[in-house]
């Protein structure tokens, strides 16, 4: 080691390209090591912002401070770090880490104490943008030897970059290449595992790793492009090995974990895009298709327009009812609708016509290669206008359009409905949604429960601060309207007929009543031909669909509970909103809001628990007890019709929604 006289054990090696938020802190978690023989090896990528100063500002002799002249990427800038470093091991450390101060001096003294060992890492402890720490690294934490992680990374990579410590003499010889751009780190790995070189893990935390917004790691990293960024990865190794004749074990490992990734892709990104496009050329009508899109184009030609809406649907159904209740508030802005998916029915279509301009073209904005011309024009439609507004809900054509639109256009989303149970779905959206200027939730709990998805997955706060929560409203009559609670009492269900509604539970709940012989009569409303054969449950009234207000009113008016049994709900149901404003006591699962909004045996009765045989219990237990119990009964229909007249306003749903476009 004679020549090494005089020069650090270690080099540390950052390269930065405008990190001016956080290198201060990086730079001291080193300059605070317990290890002291080292050099700070910077390389400065061409940053435009106060990085250098801020870098420049910090007096301490081990900083080595190199300028690239102009920016290179951090491929060729680490290449050139390893040229220059002294150090016999080189330490990687990133512009927006942070350290542990014991970091360095368990590292050499573990390389120094092993010397068959080329390279060594440690674990990591995730942080988000505003420091918080949100967890680990699936893959990194589950690896802590050399055998698992020879077992690892020709599938995944288990090693974090900014931990490892590596010899100069290793490094050298391998470098990063520029054909494994963002993924240079794993087919470093993977040439030196398949060359037989050992690479180790201390099992103990040491770096803290930031991902925020402007991070490789979060930004455009969707399942898909993960995927296929993986896929690419090893596929360029295993060429690389072929080009240098090095075919191995360690090779034939690689290429089953490739194929059987590449498989994987087919099966869940490819293949189901293809069935869905000969879908849509089987069912749908080409020469439609190619009409609607001349005259969407037409009319987009001709016509100005500033604020956006793209709704799913246009049959019957709460988030429906709302949509349409939100552009009746804004109809004096001109806003255009369009509808991006396939309704059951078009029974809402004349509300939304009445007070905005309507496509209702699903099959146009799905069909093949159509569809993407309709989406750029419209995107580059909405990007010529004056400070655009747009509004989406549950429409996938408007998440892929947000990429589409310029900083200028105001973006936002509704979400109707969001429980844990959706987390995956959510995390795979995140890349697009970050994009949102505003994201609007019906409930309380449901924005809560994103806020905690937000911060596992390292958003940073000022994204977390577009959550918004609007109430929504329901009409509820001037003054209340007494009813007879005299004789049987008429149980009602209103609502969509789908599966996280339990509408089997109803039934169920109406023939214990009726085996009990108590004298309720149900109703229920809704499509009767979702449900089967109605002969089967002669225990309950079927009203069919009612799309009519005035008709559903009085309905309401002569019915006394109504019930919900959800299984989710993003908020109160609209429905149990409607009911409680015609004065009937509400008995509910506890989903959404509900617990917010109803005090058991004062205005409805929540369960306590939404386990089907509970709910199905407890709602028969509430029924006979209101049946024995007339005047408690009397009294939370007179508390549920206060309630609705004081929480659930007109006047503040449109002014939220007003006020969220800034109108």
């Amino acid at each position: 080691m004679a020549e090494n006289i005089g020069y650090p054990k270690v080099t540390v090696l950052m390269s930065v390209y405008n990190g001016e938020k956080y290198i201060a802190d990086a730079i001291n978690s080193i300059l605070n090591q317990t290890f002291t023989d080292f050099e700070f090896l910077i390389i400065n990528d061409g940053s435009t912002d106060k990085s250098v100063s801020i870098i420049e500002s910090c007096k301490d002799a081990r900083i080595r401070l190199v300028h690239n002249d102009n920016n290179l990427g951090l491929v060729k800038s680490l290449n050139k770090g390893v040229g220059l470093a002294k150090g016999e091991y080189i330490a990687r450390m990133d512009s927006d880490d942070i350290c542990i101060p014991e970091r360095l001096e368990k590292q050499v003294k573990f390389l120094d104490e092993n010397p068959d060992v080329s390279a060594l890492a440690t674990h990591i402890r995730l942080m988000n943008a505003d420091g918080e720490e949100t967890g680990y690294w699936d893959a990194d934490i589950k690896t802590n030897s050399w055998e698992e992680i020879y077992n690892t990374i020709p599938k995944e990579d288990c090693i974090a970059h900014p931990t490892v410590v590596i010899r100069k003499s290793v490094i050298s010889k391998y470098l990063y290449r520029s054909a494994q751009k963002n993924v240079e780190d794993w087919d470093l790995w993977l040439r030196m595992v398949s060359d037989g070189l050992k690479i180790e893990k201390i099992d103990e935390v040491l770096l803290k790793y930031r991902i925020h917004f402007d991070s490789v790691t979060m930004n455009k990293n969707t399942p898909k492009t993960s995927q296929r960024k993986v896929n690419k990865c090893k596929q360029r190794f295993l060429r690389y090995q072929v080009s240098k004749l090095k075919i191995n074990s360690f090779f034939f490992k690689v290429l089953y974990s490739w194929v059987r990734g590449l498989a994987r892709y087919w099966k869940l990104y490819i293949i189901p895009g293809i069935l869905k496009g000969v879908k849509r050329i089987l069912t749908s009508n080409p020469f439609k298709v190619y009409s609607d899109f001349a005259k969407l184009k037409d009319y987009l030609n001709t016509h100005t327009h500033n604020l956006f809406f793209f709704f799913p649907y246009t049959h019957v159904g709460g988030a429906e009812r709302i949509h349409f209740e939100i552009v009746d508030c804004l109809k004096d802005k001109n806003p255009l609708v369009f509808f991006t998916g396939f309704s059951d029915s078009d029974a809402f279509l004349p509300f939304f016509e009445a007070n905005a301009k309507v496509f209702d073209m699903p099959d146009t904005l799905n069909y093949p290669i159509v569809g993407k011309k309709a989406r750029r024009i419209i995107a580059e439609y909405i990007n010529r206008q004056t400070k655009p507004a747009t509004l989406g809900s549950n429409s996938t054509f408007y998440l892929d359009l947000l990429s589409d639109l310029a900083p200028s256009a105001f973006c936002a989303d509704i979400k109707h409905g969001f429980v844990e149970v959706t987390y995956q779905q959510e995390i795979q959206l995140l890349p697009q949604v970050i994009r949102l200027d505003k994201r609007v939730f019906i409930g309380k709990k449901s924005m809560d429960v994103m806020l905690k998805l937000y911060h596992d997955n390292n958003i940073p706060k000022k994204i977390s601060d577009r959550l918004v929560h609007i109430l929504n409203y329901t009409e509820t009559p001037e003054s209340y309207s007494p009813k007879d609670f005299s004789g049987p009492l008429n149980v009602l269900y209103v609502g969509r007929i789908s599966p996280e509604k339990r509408i089997d539970l109803i039934f169920r709940i109406a023939q214990e009543c009726d085996k009990m012989k108590l004298p309720v009569k149900f109703q229920l409303v809704g499509d009767k031909s979702r449900i089967g054969n109605a002969g089967d449950f002669p225990f309950v009234q079927f009203m069919g669909e009612i799309t009519k207000q005035e008709e559903l009113q009085k309905i309401y008016q002569q019915a006394h509970i109504m019930l919900v049994t959800s299984d989710n709900e993003g908020g109160l149901p609209l429905s149990g909103m409607e009911a409680m404003a015609n004065g009937l006591a509400l008995i509910t699962t506890n989903v959404g809001d509900a617990s917010m909004h109803i005090t058991n045996y004062q205005n409805g009765f929540v369960t306590s628990s939404n386990d089907a045989e509970k709910v199905v219990a407890e709602m028969v237990m509430a029924i006979k007890a209101l049946l024995e119990n007339r005047e408690m009964l009397k009294s939370m229909s007179e508390n549920a019709y206060e309630h609705a007249k004081n929480s659930f306003s007109h006047d503040n749903f449109c002014n939220s929604y007003r006020k969220l476009f800034g109108f």
